[in-house]
C-alpha cells in the first residue's frame, strides 16, 4: 500500500538549505524520504514518544515525519543536519 509525500514548507525550506550548503550529499536523504511511501517505519526510523511522529536518520540527516492514518499520507515535518 502506498502512502502519499507531503512536504510541509518547513521541510521543504530546510531541504532546499541542504542542498544549496552540502550539494548532491543529501540525495541519500531524498531517496529514504521518498521510499517512506511504500514502507513508512523503515529500520531507519525510530518513533518519537506515544506520538505518530517517527524521525528518519541518515548520515547526518534528519527528517521528522507524521503518519497519517494506515493509507493515506506521510507529512515530512522538518529536515535538517546534524553538528559535524
Amino acid at each position: 500500500m502506498s502512502h502519499t509525500i507531503i512536504w510541509e514548507r518547513a521541510a521543504s525550506e530546510g531541504l532546499k538549505r541542504l542542498r544549496t550548503r552540502d550539494g548532491d550529499a543529501v540525495k541519500p536523504l531524498l531517496k529514504a524520504i521518498n521510499a517512506l511511501a511504500d514502507d513508512p517505519e523503515p529500520a531507519a526510523s525510530s518513533k518519537l514518544g506515544s506520538t505518530s511522529l517517527r524521525r528518519l536518520r541518515i548520515g547526518v540527516y534528519r527528517a521528522t515525519y507524521e503518519i497519517d492514518g494506515p493509507a493515506v499520507s506521510i507529512k515530512i515535518l522538518m529536515v535538517g543536519s546534524t553538528p559535524l
